[in-house]
Protein backbone atom coordinates (compact mmCIF):
# COMPACT_ATOMS: atom_id res chain seq x y z
CA UNK A 1 0.00 0.00 0.00
CA UNK A 2 1.46 3.32 -0.75
CA UNK A 3 1.77 5.68 2.20
CA UNK A 4 0.44 8.96 2.16
CA UNK A 5 1.38 12.46 4.31
CA UNK A 6 0.56 12.74 7.67
CA UNK A 7 -2.14 15.46 7.13
CA UNK A 8 -4.04 12.84 5.33
CA UNK A 9 -6.39 10.23 7.72
CA UNK A 10 -8.98 7.56 7.22
CA UNK A 11 -11.94 6.87 8.47
CA UNK A 12 -14.24 4.32 7.55
CA UNK A 13 -12.65 4.32 4.49
CA UNK A 14 -12.88 8.20 3.61
CA UNK A 15 -10.27 10.75 3.29
CA UNK A 16 -10.03 13.65 5.84
CA UNK A 17 -7.71 16.76 6.21
CA UNK A 18 -5.97 17.16 9.63
CA UNK A 19 -3.63 19.83 10.79
CA UNK A 20 -2.42 21.39 13.91
CA UNK A 21 -2.79 25.02 14.06
CA UNK A 22 0.07 26.75 14.87
CA UNK A 23 -0.66 29.29 18.00
CA UNK A 24 0.28 32.10 15.86
CA UNK A 25 -2.68 31.55 13.41
CA UNK A 26 -5.71 30.13 15.83
CA UNK A 27 -6.88 34.01 15.98
CA UNK A 28 -7.89 33.92 12.43
CA UNK A 29 -11.81 32.86 11.26
CA UNK A 30 -10.66 29.90 9.23
CA UNK A 31 -9.71 28.24 12.52
CA UNK A 32 -11.60 30.10 14.70
CA UNK A 33 -9.36 29.34 17.77
CA UNK A 34 -9.13 25.59 17.81
CA UNK A 35 -5.84 23.94 18.05
CA UNK A 36 -6.96 21.09 15.33
CA UNK A 37 -8.17 21.98 11.87
CA UNK A 38 -10.02 18.64 10.30
CA UNK A 39 -11.88 18.78 7.52
CA UNK A 40 -13.31 15.54 5.35
CA UNK A 41 -12.41 15.15 1.98
CA UNK A 42 -15.59 12.86 0.89
CA UNK A 43 -12.98 10.73 -1.30
CA UNK A 44 -11.56 7.15 -0.60
CA UNK A 45 -8.50 7.12 -3.01
CA UNK A 46 -5.06 8.85 -2.10
CA UNK A 47 -4.94 10.31 -5.68
CA UNK A 48 -8.56 12.09 -5.50
CA UNK A 49 -7.35 12.79 -1.65
CA UNK A 50 -4.41 14.94 -3.16
CA UNK A 51 -6.42 16.32 -6.00
CA UNK A 52 -9.16 18.12 -2.85
CA UNK A 53 -6.55 19.20 -0.75
CA UNK A 54 -5.33 20.88 -3.58
CA UNK A 55 -8.47 22.10 -5.28
CA UNK A 56 -9.76 23.21 -1.79
CA UNK A 57 -6.33 25.18 -1.21
CA UNK A 58 -5.85 23.38 2.54
CA UNK A 59 -2.36 23.67 2.55
CA UNK A 60 -2.86 27.71 1.99
CA UNK A 61 -4.26 28.47 4.57
CA UNK A 62 -0.96 27.53 7.03
CA UNK A 63 1.30 29.48 4.10
CA UNK A 64 1.49 32.53 7.02
CA UNK A 65 3.32 30.47 8.85
CA UNK A 66 4.97 28.16 6.76
CA UNK A 67 6.62 31.01 5.04
CA UNK A 68 7.33 32.82 7.97
CA UNK A 69 11.08 34.31 7.43
CA UNK A 70 11.02 36.60 10.38
CA UNK A 71 14.15 35.59 12.76
CA UNK A 72 14.48 37.09 16.02
CA UNK A 73 17.67 36.79 17.90
CA UNK A 74 18.52 33.71 19.27
CA UNK A 75 16.55 32.07 16.72
CA UNK A 76 16.46 28.60 15.14
CA UNK A 77 19.58 26.53 15.62
CA UNK A 78 20.99 25.32 12.38
CA UNK A 79 22.38 22.54 14.19
CA UNK A 80 24.44 18.93 12.67
CA UNK A 81 21.41 17.01 14.01
CA UNK A 82 18.24 19.27 12.03
CA UNK A 83 20.72 18.83 8.92
CA UNK A 84 20.71 15.15 9.25
CA UNK A 85 16.87 15.11 9.72
CA UNK A 86 16.36 17.56 7.07
CA UNK A 87 18.21 15.22 4.81
CA UNK A 88 16.05 12.20 6.14
CA UNK A 89 12.45 13.86 5.88
CA UNK A 90 13.53 14.57 2.10
CA UNK A 91 14.57 10.98 1.89
CA UNK A 92 10.80 9.80 3.50
CA UNK A 93 8.73 12.21 1.40
CA UNK A 94 10.71 10.94 -1.89
CA UNK A 95 10.39 7.37 -1.01
CA UNK A 96 6.73 7.83 -0.75
CA UNK A 97 6.24 9.89 -3.95
CA UNK A 98 7.94 7.11 -5.38
CA UNK A 99 5.95 4.54 -4.08
CA UNK A 100 2.47 6.79 -5.64
CA UNK A 101 4.51 6.90 -9.11
CA UNK A 102 5.26 3.04 -9.02
CA UNK A 103 1.34 2.41 -8.60
CA UNK A 104 0.16 4.46 -10.91
CA UNK A 105 2.46 4.03 -14.16
CA UNK A 106 5.59 2.41 -15.56
CA UNK A 107 9.32 4.27 -15.36
CA UNK A 108 11.45 1.93 -16.71
CA UNK A 109 13.61 4.70 -18.79
CA UNK A 110 13.95 6.86 -15.50
CA UNK A 111 14.81 3.25 -13.40
CA UNK A 112 17.59 2.59 -15.99
CA UNK A 113 18.83 6.28 -15.47
CA UNK A 114 18.90 6.16 -11.94
CA UNK A 115 20.41 2.69 -12.17
CA UNK A 116 23.85 4.25 -14.40
CA UNK A 117 23.68 7.45 -11.84
CA UNK A 118 23.80 5.18 -9.00
CA UNK A 119 27.02 2.44 -10.75
CA UNK A 120 28.55 5.52 -11.42
CA UNK A 121 28.81 7.45 -7.80
CA UNK A 122 29.50 4.20 -6.38
CA UNK A 123 31.98 4.10 -8.46
CA UNK A 124 36.01 4.82 -6.59
CA UNK A 125 37.28 6.32 -9.69
CA UNK A 126 34.50 8.67 -11.17
CA UNK A 127 32.52 9.34 -7.91
CA UNK A 128 33.60 12.57 -7.54
CA UNK A 129 33.42 13.91 -11.08
CA UNK A 130 30.24 12.17 -11.06
CA UNK A 131 28.84 13.53 -8.47
CA UNK A 132 29.45 17.19 -9.33
CA UNK A 133 27.87 16.96 -12.54
CA UNK A 134 24.84 15.25 -11.35
CA UNK A 135 24.86 18.42 -8.13
CA UNK A 136 25.31 20.75 -10.78
CA UNK A 137 22.29 19.26 -12.94
CA UNK A 138 20.23 20.08 -9.45
CA UNK A 139 21.84 23.50 -8.81
CA UNK A 140 18.85 25.39 -9.03
CA UNK A 141 16.03 23.53 -7.37
CA UNK A 142 18.21 22.33 -4.48
CA UNK A 143 18.53 25.96 -3.97
CA UNK A 144 14.84 26.73 -4.33
CA UNK A 145 14.18 23.63 -2.03
CA UNK A 146 17.02 24.89 0.10
CA UNK A 147 14.97 28.42 0.80
CA UNK A 148 11.63 26.75 1.61
CA UNK A 149 13.18 24.77 4.37
CA UNK A 150 14.80 28.00 5.58
CA UNK A 151 11.69 29.66 5.42
CA UNK A 152 9.64 26.90 7.21
CA UNK A 153 12.55 26.86 9.74
CA UNK A 154 12.47 30.31 11.04
CA UNK A 155 16.49 29.93 9.58
CA UNK A 156 17.58 33.12 8.59
CA UNK A 157 18.95 32.74 4.67
CA UNK A 158 22.70 33.39 4.84
CA UNK A 159 24.70 31.72 2.36
CA UNK A 160 26.57 29.70 4.64
CA UNK A 161 22.72 28.25 6.03
CA UNK A 162 21.59 27.87 2.35
CA UNK A 163 24.91 25.75 1.53
CA UNK A 164 24.77 23.50 4.11
CA UNK A 165 20.81 22.69 3.83
CA UNK A 166 21.75 22.29 -0.07
CA UNK A 167 24.56 19.42 1.04
CA UNK A 168 21.67 17.48 3.60
CA UNK A 169 19.11 17.78 1.01
CA UNK A 170 21.95 16.54 -2.17
CA UNK A 171 22.80 13.49 -0.05
CA UNK A 172 19.15 13.19 0.60
CA UNK A 173 18.85 12.98 -3.36
CA UNK A 174 21.49 11.13 -4.25
CA UNK A 175 19.73 8.39 -1.78
CA UNK A 176 16.72 8.32 -4.00
CA UNK A 177 18.48 7.24 -6.70
CA UNK A 178 19.89 4.08 -5.20
CA UNK A 179 16.01 3.88 -3.51
CA UNK A 180 14.71 3.98 -7.20
CA UNK A 181 16.98 1.15 -8.03
CA UNK A 182 15.85 -0.40 -4.55
CA UNK A 183 12.38 -0.80 -5.85
CA UNK A 184 12.98 -1.37 -9.94
CA UNK A 185 14.51 -4.62 -8.31
CA UNK A 186 11.33 -5.41 -5.99
CA UNK A 187 12.46 -3.83 -2.74
CA UNK A 188 9.07 -1.76 -2.13
CA UNK A 189 10.54 0.04 0.91
CA UNK A 190 14.28 0.82 1.09
CA UNK A 191 15.50 1.95 4.33
CA UNK A 192 18.06 4.45 4.73
CA UNK A 193 19.37 7.08 7.08
CA UNK A 194 21.83 9.80 7.35
CA UNK A 195 24.14 9.12 9.72
CA UNK A 196 23.14 10.74 12.74
CA UNK A 197 20.13 11.36 12.17
CA UNK A 198 18.49 9.52 14.67
CA UNK A 199 19.70 10.84 18.23
CA UNK A 200 21.35 8.92 21.05
CA UNK A 201 17.51 7.93 22.36
CA UNK A 202 16.51 6.20 19.45
CA UNK A 203 14.03 9.65 18.91
CA UNK A 204 13.73 11.20 15.58
CA UNK A 205 15.23 15.17 15.48
CA UNK A 206 11.82 17.16 15.29
CA UNK A 207 11.56 19.51 12.32
CA UNK A 208 9.24 21.57 13.58
CA UNK A 209 10.79 25.32 13.64
CA UNK A 210 9.86 26.22 17.15
CA UNK A 211 11.78 23.15 18.44
CA UNK A 212 14.69 24.12 17.17
CA UNK A 213 14.13 27.87 19.12
CA UNK A 214 17.09 28.19 21.71
CA UNK A 215 15.20 29.15 25.18
CA UNK A 216 15.93 32.99 25.30
CA UNK A 217 14.04 32.94 21.65
CA UNK A 218 11.15 30.98 23.40
CA UNK A 219 10.69 33.25 26.08
CA UNK A 220 10.49 36.22 24.41
CA UNK A 221 7.74 34.78 21.82
CA UNK A 222 6.02 33.63 25.40
CA UNK A 223 5.99 37.27 26.70
CA UNK A 224 5.03 38.31 23.99
CA UNK A 225 1.99 36.04 22.46
CA UNK A 226 0.92 36.30 26.71
CA UNK A 227 1.18 39.39 27.17
CA UNK A 228 3.21 39.54 30.59
CA UNK A 229 2.66 42.73 32.68
CA UNK A 230 6.24 44.50 33.24
CA UNK A 231 6.39 42.46 36.27
CA UNK A 232 7.10 39.37 35.40
CA UNK A 233 8.35 40.13 32.19
CA UNK A 234 11.65 41.16 33.98
CA UNK A 235 11.68 38.33 35.86
CA UNK A 236 11.70 35.96 33.25
CA UNK A 237 14.26 37.40 30.95
CA UNK A 238 16.48 38.33 34.02
CA UNK A 239 16.06 34.68 35.87
CA UNK A 240 15.27 32.76 32.43
CA UNK A 241 18.41 34.24 31.02
CA UNK A 242 20.54 33.44 33.57
CA UNK A 243 19.17 29.60 32.82
CA UNK A 244 19.76 30.13 28.76
CA UNK A 245 23.01 31.14 30.01
CA UNK A 246 24.21 28.06 32.51
CA UNK A 247 22.44 25.54 29.69
CA UNK A 248 24.42 27.42 26.84
CA UNK A 249 23.16 29.89 24.63
CA UNK A 250 22.80 28.32 21.40
CA UNK A 251 21.02 24.86 22.98
CA UNK A 252 18.01 24.39 21.14
CA UNK A 253 14.67 23.81 23.20
CA UNK A 254 14.00 20.19 22.09
CA UNK A 255 17.29 19.55 23.76
CA UNK A 256 16.63 20.61 27.32
CA UNK A 257 16.30 17.63 29.87
CA UNK A 258 15.38 17.23 33.35
CA UNK A 259 19.40 17.03 34.02
CA UNK A 260 19.97 20.55 32.33
CA UNK A 261 17.07 21.55 35.03
CA UNK A 262 18.69 19.59 37.89
CA UNK A 263 22.11 20.98 37.48
CA UNK A 264 21.03 24.51 37.08
CA UNK A 265 18.44 24.19 40.43
CA UNK A 266 21.30 22.46 42.36
CA UNK A 267 24.03 25.14 41.32
CA UNK A 268 21.20 27.99 42.29
CA UNK A 269 21.50 26.46 45.83
CA UNK A 270 25.10 28.26 46.09
CA UNK A 271 23.96 31.13 44.18
CA UNK A 272 24.72 34.29 46.43
CA UNK A 273 21.53 36.94 47.37
CA UNK A 274 21.43 39.94 45.37
CA UNK A 275 23.93 38.17 42.53
CA UNK A 276 24.03 40.73 40.21
CA UNK A 277 24.10 43.53 42.36
CA UNK A 278 27.24 42.22 44.21
CA UNK A 279 29.03 40.04 41.37
CA UNK A 280 27.77 42.29 38.08
CA UNK A 281 28.94 40.98 34.73
CA UNK A 282 29.70 37.19 36.13
CA UNK A 283 28.10 34.15 35.45
CA UNK A 284 26.25 31.81 38.22
CA UNK A 285 28.85 29.80 38.44
CA UNK A 286 31.87 32.62 38.47
CA UNK A 287 29.61 34.49 41.03
CA UNK A 288 29.69 31.14 43.37
CA UNK A 289 33.11 30.95 43.10
CA UNK A 290 33.68 34.69 44.13
CA UNK A 291 31.59 34.76 46.77
CA UNK A 292 32.87 31.08 48.31
CA UNK A 293 36.49 33.08 48.07
CA UNK A 294 35.26 35.98 50.24
CA UNK A 295 36.21 35.83 54.30
CA UNK A 296 32.60 36.27 55.05
CA UNK A 297 30.72 34.99 51.93
CA UNK A 298 27.13 36.57 51.48
CA UNK A 299 24.23 34.40 52.19
CA UNK A 300 22.56 32.23 49.19
CA UNK A 301 18.91 32.49 47.78
CA UNK A 302 16.39 29.95 49.74
CA UNK A 303 14.64 27.58 48.18
CA UNK A 304 11.94 29.16 48.16
CA UNK A 305 13.02 31.92 46.13
CA UNK A 306 14.59 29.04 43.37
CA UNK A 307 11.02 27.74 43.41
CA UNK A 308 9.19 30.72 42.74
CA UNK A 309 11.93 32.99 41.30
CA UNK A 310 13.76 30.38 38.44
CA UNK A 311 11.85 27.07 38.58
CA UNK A 312 8.61 29.25 37.84
CA UNK A 313 10.38 30.70 34.96
CA UNK A 314 11.74 27.62 33.14
CA UNK A 315 8.68 25.73 33.84
CA UNK A 316 6.30 28.69 32.38
CA UNK A 317 8.97 29.31 29.38
CA UNK A 318 8.68 25.36 28.76
CA UNK A 319 4.92 25.14 28.89
CA UNK A 320 4.33 27.47 26.21
CA UNK A 321 6.91 25.26 24.08
CA UNK A 322 4.55 22.42 24.49
CA UNK A 323 1.55 24.58 23.35
CA UNK A 324 3.49 25.13 20.05
CA UNK A 325 4.54 21.84 19.62
CA UNK A 326 8.00 22.80 19.79
CA UNK A 327 8.60 19.75 22.60
CA UNK A 328 6.10 16.68 23.28
CA UNK A 329 6.10 17.58 27.28
CA UNK A 330 7.41 19.90 29.74
CA UNK A 331 10.41 17.86 31.07
CA UNK A 332 10.33 19.65 34.15
CA UNK A 333 7.12 17.77 34.99
CA UNK A 334 7.51 15.91 38.18
CA UNK A 335 10.02 18.05 39.59
CA UNK A 336 10.17 19.79 42.55
CA UNK A 337 12.69 22.04 44.20
CA UNK A 338 14.44 20.50 47.43
CA UNK A 339 13.32 22.45 50.98
CA UNK A 340 10.84 25.01 49.00
CA UNK A 341 7.93 25.12 52.03
CA UNK A 342 4.23 25.27 50.86
CA UNK A 343 1.15 26.22 52.64
CA UNK A 344 -0.11 30.01 54.52
CA UNK A 345 2.46 29.62 57.69
CA UNK A 346 5.07 29.53 55.32
CA UNK A 347 4.15 32.65 53.26
CA UNK A 348 3.22 34.28 56.74
CA UNK A 349 4.41 38.10 56.76
CA UNK A 350 6.50 38.70 59.72
CA UNK A 351 5.61 41.45 61.91
CA UNK A 352 7.68 43.45 64.55
CA UNK A 353 7.16 43.00 67.99
CA UNK A 354 7.10 46.53 70.36
CA UNK A 355 10.97 45.78 72.42
CA UNK A 356 12.00 45.15 68.47
CA UNK A 357 10.43 48.50 67.24
CA UNK A 358 11.69 50.16 70.25
CA UNK A 359 15.17 48.92 69.33
CA UNK A 360 15.19 49.57 65.84
CA UNK A 361 14.09 53.08 66.29
CA UNK A 362 17.28 53.57 68.73
CA UNK A 363 19.42 52.63 66.08
CA UNK A 364 21.64 55.12 64.93
CA UNK A 365 19.95 55.61 61.50
CA UNK A 366 17.17 56.70 63.88
CA UNK A 367 18.92 58.14 66.88
CA UNK A 368 21.89 60.05 65.95
CA UNK A 369 24.44 58.88 63.27
CA UNK A 370 28.20 59.85 62.50
CA UNK A 371 27.08 61.52 58.94
CA UNK A 372 24.86 60.41 56.28
CA UNK A 373 27.59 57.90 54.72
CA UNK A 374 28.10 56.35 58.14
CA UNK A 375 24.30 55.64 58.80
CA UNK A 376 25.70 53.25 61.46
CA UNK A 377 27.53 54.67 63.33
CA UNK A 378 26.64 56.61 66.24
CA UNK A 379 26.70 60.29 66.33
CA UNK A 380 25.21 63.91 66.08
CA UNK A 381 23.75 63.48 62.62
CA UNK A 382 19.92 63.04 62.49
CA UNK A 383 18.31 62.53 59.01
CA UNK A 384 14.90 64.34 58.49
CA UNK A 385 13.94 62.91 54.70
CA UNK A 386 12.97 59.79 53.40
CA UNK A 387 14.77 57.47 55.63
CA UNK A 388 13.16 58.75 58.32
CA UNK A 389 9.86 59.43 57.40
CA UNK A 390 9.15 56.48 55.31
CA UNK A 391 9.49 53.68 57.98
CA UNK A 392 7.28 56.03 60.69
CA UNK A 393 4.49 56.33 57.76
CA UNK A 394 4.47 52.80 57.01
CA UNK A 395 3.83 52.21 60.84
CA UNK A 396 1.26 54.35 61.07
CA UNK A 397 -0.64 54.39 57.70
CA UNK A 398 0.50 51.10 56.15
CA UNK A 399 1.52 52.76 52.66
CA UNK A 400 4.07 50.91 50.26
CA UNK A 401 6.98 52.49 49.91
CA UNK A 402 6.49 52.50 46.27
CA UNK A 403 3.67 54.53 47.16
CA UNK A 404 5.32 57.40 49.52
CA UNK A 405 8.42 57.55 47.25
CA UNK A 406 6.52 58.97 44.33
CA UNK A 407 4.31 61.48 46.69
CA UNK A 408 4.00 65.32 45.33
CA UNK A 409 4.01 68.10 48.61
CA UNK A 410 0.44 68.72 47.51
CA UNK A 411 -0.77 65.41 48.11
CA UNK A 412 -0.65 66.01 51.96
CA UNK A 413 -3.39 67.75 52.46
CA UNK A 414 -2.15 69.20 56.08
CA UNK A 415 -4.66 72.15 56.35
CA UNK A 416 -7.94 70.40 56.53
CA UNK A 417 -9.70 69.32 59.52
CA UNK A 418 -8.87 66.17 59.44
CA UNK A 419 -5.09 65.83 58.03
CA UNK A 420 -5.21 63.53 55.31
CA UNK A 421 -2.69 61.79 52.34
CA UNK A 422 -4.06 61.01 49.24
CA UNK A 423 -2.23 58.18 47.57
CA UNK A 424 -3.24 58.88 43.50
CA UNK A 425 -0.13 56.83 42.04
CA UNK A 426 -1.20 57.18 38.48
CA UNK A 427 -0.05 60.27 35.62
CA UNK A 428 -2.26 61.74 33.27
CA UNK A 429 -0.60 63.91 31.06
CA UNK A 430 -3.28 65.53 29.85
CA UNK A 431 -3.57 67.13 33.23
CA UNK A 432 -1.03 70.22 32.96
CA UNK A 433 -1.48 70.06 37.08
CA UNK A 434 -0.50 66.72 36.87
CA UNK A 435 3.38 65.79 37.62
CA UNK A 436 5.22 63.12 35.38
CA UNK A 437 7.01 61.75 38.26
CA UNK A 438 4.64 58.90 39.37
CA UNK A 439 4.09 55.25 38.22
CA UNK A 440 1.11 53.36 37.49
CA UNK A 441 -0.50 52.21 41.22
CA UNK A 442 -0.25 47.94 41.84
CA UNK A 443 -4.26 48.20 42.11
CA UNK A 444 -7.28 50.59 41.62
CA UNK A 445 -7.69 50.35 45.47
CA UNK A 446 -4.42 51.94 45.87
CA UNK A 447 -5.90 54.93 44.87
CA UNK A 448 -6.90 55.88 48.00
CA UNK A 449 -6.86 58.99 51.04
CA UNK A 450 -5.28 57.91 54.42
CA UNK A 451 -5.54 60.25 57.34
CA UNK A 452 -2.64 61.20 58.95
CA UNK A 453 -2.53 59.38 62.42
CA UNK A 454 -2.08 61.96 65.46
CA UNK A 455 1.27 60.19 66.93
CA UNK A 456 2.68 61.18 63.10
CA UNK A 457 1.47 65.05 63.63
CA UNK A 458 3.07 65.08 67.26
CA UNK A 459 6.60 63.84 65.45
CA UNK A 460 6.54 67.11 63.24
CA UNK A 461 5.49 65.03 59.98
CA UNK A 462 3.57 68.39 59.12
CA UNK A 463 5.86 70.52 60.16
CA UNK A 464 7.95 68.79 57.34
CA UNK A 465 5.74 69.11 54.59
CA UNK A 466 5.43 72.97 55.24
CA UNK A 467 9.39 72.96 54.94
CA UNK A 468 9.17 71.49 51.89
CA UNK A 469 6.61 73.51 50.39
CA UNK A 470 8.43 76.89 51.08
CA UNK A 471 11.25 75.53 49.95
CA UNK A 472 9.63 75.54 46.75
CA UNK A 473 9.79 71.09 46.51
CA UNK A 474 7.50 69.42 44.26
CA UNK A 475 7.93 66.00 45.49
CA UNK A 476 7.51 65.29 49.12
CA UNK A 477 11.07 63.27 49.34
CA UNK A 478 13.12 64.90 46.57
CA UNK A 479 16.16 63.21 48.13
CA UNK A 480 15.06 59.59 47.35
CA UNK A 481 16.96 58.87 44.46
CA UNK A 482 16.19 57.87 40.78
CA UNK A 483 15.77 54.00 39.84
CA UNK A 484 18.40 52.32 37.01
CA UNK A 485 15.36 49.94 36.64
CA UNK A 486 12.83 51.45 34.54
CA UNK A 487 10.32 50.09 35.92
CA UNK A 488 10.63 51.30 38.93
CA UNK A 489 10.76 55.53 39.49
CA UNK A 490 12.95 55.42 43.02
CA UNK A 491 15.59 53.15 44.18
CA UNK A 492 15.66 51.42 47.78
CA UNK A 493 18.60 49.30 47.06
CA UNK A 494 20.85 51.28 49.11
CA UNK A 495 19.32 52.80 51.78
CA UNK A 496 16.59 49.96 52.59
CA UNK A 497 19.52 47.22 51.86
CA UNK A 498 21.03 48.47 54.80
CA UNK A 499 17.83 48.48 56.65
CA UNK A 500 17.44 45.06 55.95
CA UNK A 501 20.18 43.30 56.13
CA UNK A 502 22.48 45.49 58.75
CA UNK A 503 20.18 47.71 61.12
CA UNK A 504 17.27 45.30 61.46
CA UNK A 505 20.00 42.09 62.01
CA UNK A 506 21.27 44.38 64.37
CA UNK A 507 17.83 44.27 66.75
CA UNK A 508 16.87 40.84 66.18
CA UNK A 509 17.94 37.36 65.69
CA UNK A 510 14.68 35.54 64.67
CA UNK A 511 13.70 33.96 61.88
CA UNK A 512 12.35 34.72 59.41
CA UNK A 513 13.38 38.23 60.48
CA UNK A 514 10.84 41.37 59.57
CA UNK A 515 12.12 43.82 57.04
CA UNK A 516 10.92 47.46 56.31
CA UNK A 517 7.98 46.06 54.65
CA UNK A 518 6.65 44.81 57.81
CA UNK A 519 5.94 48.07 59.29
CA UNK A 520 3.01 47.71 56.78
CA UNK A 521 2.17 44.33 58.37
CA UNK A 522 2.86 45.67 61.86
CA UNK A 523 -0.15 48.29 61.39
CA UNK A 524 -2.37 46.10 59.39
CA UNK A 525 -2.39 43.28 62.32
CA UNK A 526 -2.40 46.48 64.91
CA UNK A 527 -5.75 47.46 63.29
CA UNK A 528 -7.50 43.88 63.29
CA UNK A 529 -6.14 43.33 67.06
CA UNK A 530 -8.12 46.53 68.06
CA UNK A 531 -11.00 44.85 65.68
CA UNK A 532 -11.30 47.79 63.21
CA UNK A 533 -14.04 46.64 60.76
CA UNK A 534 -12.09 44.81 57.85
CA UNK A 535 -13.59 46.79 55.55
CA UNK A 536 -12.06 50.07 57.17
CA UNK A 537 -8.93 47.94 57.08
CA UNK A 538 -8.63 47.21 53.36
CA UNK A 539 -9.56 50.86 52.39
CA UNK A 540 -6.66 52.24 54.16
CA UNK A 541 -3.81 49.32 53.74
CA UNK A 542 -5.37 49.87 49.69
CA UNK A 543 -6.55 46.32 49.44
CA UNK A 544 -10.01 45.14 47.42
CA UNK A 545 -12.93 44.69 49.87
CA UNK A 546 -13.67 40.90 50.10
CA UNK A 547 -16.93 39.09 48.60
CA UNK A 548 -19.73 41.26 47.39
CA UNK A 549 -18.41 44.26 49.56
CA UNK A 550 -16.38 45.05 46.66
CA UNK A 551 -19.82 45.62 44.56
CA UNK A 552 -21.68 47.26 47.12
CA UNK A 553 -19.81 49.18 49.72
CA UNK A 554 -19.65 52.88 48.79
CA UNK A 555 -16.18 54.46 49.64
CA UNK A 556 -15.62 55.02 53.45
CA UNK A 557 -15.50 58.84 54.85
CA UNK A 558 -12.18 59.93 56.15
CA UNK A 559 -13.79 61.47 58.80
CA UNK A 560 -14.87 57.86 59.84
CA UNK A 561 -11.48 56.28 59.03
CA UNK A 562 -10.03 58.90 61.07
CA UNK A 563 -11.99 58.16 64.13
CA UNK A 564 -11.08 54.41 63.83
CA UNK A 565 -7.69 55.25 64.04
CA UNK A 566 -6.74 58.00 65.86
CA UNK A 567 -6.91 56.53 68.83
CA UNK A 568 -5.13 53.35 67.83
CA UNK A 569 -1.34 53.17 69.33
CA UNK A 570 1.49 50.65 69.41
CA UNK A 571 1.12 49.80 72.92
CA UNK A 572 4.58 50.26 75.26
CA UNK A 573 6.15 52.02 71.90
CA UNK A 574 8.24 54.81 72.30
CA UNK A 575 9.59 57.45 69.94
CA UNK A 576 9.38 60.48 71.67
CA UNK A 577 13.27 61.12 71.01
CA UNK A 578 12.02 61.40 67.25
CA UNK A 579 9.98 64.24 67.99
CA UNK A 580 11.80 67.21 65.71
CA UNK A 581 11.08 69.80 68.48
CA UNK A 582 12.85 67.60 70.66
Amino acid sequence: MASFPDYLIVRNGVFSYRRRVPATLRHRPEFGGKEVFQVSLGVRSISDARREVQRRELDALFEPHLRATTKPENGTVLSVALLRQIADDNYRRGVRSLSDERASESREALDDLAAHDVGTLNNPTTSSRAASIVRKGMADALRAQAEGVAAKLGIDATEEALAKIEDALFQSEKALLGARVDMAGGNPFPAWSPEGSVNGTGTRAPTVKEAHWTFKRMMEAALKQRQAGPSWADKVRTNGGLFAAHIGPQTAIHEIDKRMIRDFLADLAFMPKSMSLRFPNMTLTEAIAANEALDKPFPTVTPNTIRDGYFSVIRWVLSYAVELDAIPMNPVAGMKVTGANKGRRATRKPTFRVDELNALFRQPLFAGCRSEDRPNTPGNFHFDDHRKWTPLLMLYSGARPSELAQLAVSDVRGDNAIPYISILTEYDPNDPDDRDFVLSHKTENARREIPIHPELVDLGFLEYVRERRDAGDIRLFPGWAASRDARKLYSSARWIRNLNEVVIPAITARKPKPTLYSLRHTWKTLLAEQRVPAQYQNQLIGHAQAGMDEHYLHEISIERLYEAIKDIKHAGLDIRHLNRGA
